[in-house]
């Protein structure tokens, strides 16, 4: 189907950038001197040929590049590089194509990530801290329950019992001198304290008793 340049304005991220706007909507960015090469000016045709064109030899090409430059120097999940690419002004088709290309030299692994993430802060963030952390990062909710399983299968580690020990050493860090002289209402407040960190009551209810708590 045919479509029509109904816009080509200044793009505000990068020097030398326009934006061009199909049919009245936003469609992709380019630099002004790759504009001749697809004969391309306000009010011009784009049939799919072209378009298809213009995703092939640049579009997506250029997506991968930046693609590849987001996980140089650190690990992602797919979600960050979608957002990272569609702010960058990447069409959905060169989204899509990048992503398929990080993921086909298994650049990019949802469980993976999570899988590390887990390892590197279960010993300071509750399960349930962890599993928001991961979920607002995009990351499916049965992604990160199958890297905890698998996480928990590799390390030997029991989740359950990383948890009572980080709650543990938060009470001990508030009280050096024990828990037996607190007021019922400093415990109340430590309480409220860990079950806004994530831990449910009966783990910390377990805590307190393993340091003596009455």
């Amino acid at each position: 189907m045919d479509m029509m340049v109904t816009a080509i304005e200044p793009y505000p991220k990068g020097k030398g950038r326009v934006a061009v706007y199909l049919n009245n909507k936003f469609a992709f960015v380019l630099y002004k001197g790759e504009l001749s090469d697809y004969e391309l000016e306000e009010g011009s045709r784009v049939d799919d040929a072209l378009y298809a064109r213009i995703l092939e030899q640049t579009l997506i090409p250029r997506a991968k590049k930046r693609a590849m430059n987001l996980i140089k120097t650190m690990d992602r999940p797919e979600h960050d590089i979608r957002t990272k690419l569609s702010d960058g002004g990447y069409p959905p088709e060169a989204v899509d194509a990048a992503v398929s290309y990080l993921k086909s030299f298994h650049y990019i692994d949802d469980m993976r990530y999570a899988g590390e993430f887990i390892r590197f802060r279960s010993s300071s963030m509750s399960r349930a801290q962890i599993i928001a952390k991961l979920i607002a990062k995009g990351i499916s909710r049965d992604t990160v329950d199958a890297a905890f399983a698998e996480y928990e299968q590799e390390s030997g580690e029991d989740i359950t019992s990383t948890e009572k020990e980080l709650i543990r050493r938060l009470i001990t860090k508030r009280f050096p001198s024990g828990t037996s002289g607190i007021t019922y209402e400093e415990k109340q407040k430590l309480y409220a304290y860990l079950y806004r960190k994530g831990f449910p009551v009966s783990l910390i209810d377990e805590a307190f008793q393993s340091l003596g708590d009455p």
